[in-house]
């Protein structure tokens, strides 16, 4: 069973080769209020890099902004908020 740290670092691997090919270089968020664990997985929010440097929405990266990490397999997948909401709202974002 992997912990939400090791959990973490297989997201940001995953999301470096995932985004290998795209115009903008992105970035888990470091703030723990985008990092959440509900059931089998471990929840982590990505944004592009100039947004998380600068807050200014004009460097948003939008579509499915969130990483899931099965804490067993370490399985990585892209989920959108539908997904969230439909896995029990990991960050409490619609209580």
């Amino acid at each position: 069973m992997y912990t939400q740290e090791q959990a973490e670092q297989l997201a940001a691997d995953f999301l470096r080769r995932e985004s290998a090919g795209w115009d903008n270089e992105v970035a888990l968020f470091e703030e723990d209020r985008h990092k959440a664990a509900k059931g089998d997985f471990f929840y982590f929010g990505f944004q592009s890099v100039k947004y998380l440097s600068t807050r200014d929405d004009n460097y948003m990266v939008y579509g499915p902004t969130c990483i899931a990490v099965h804490n067993v397999t370490g399985e990585c997948r892209y989920v959108s908020a539908q997904d969230l909401q439909a896995a029990g709202d990991p960050y409490n974002w619609w209580r």
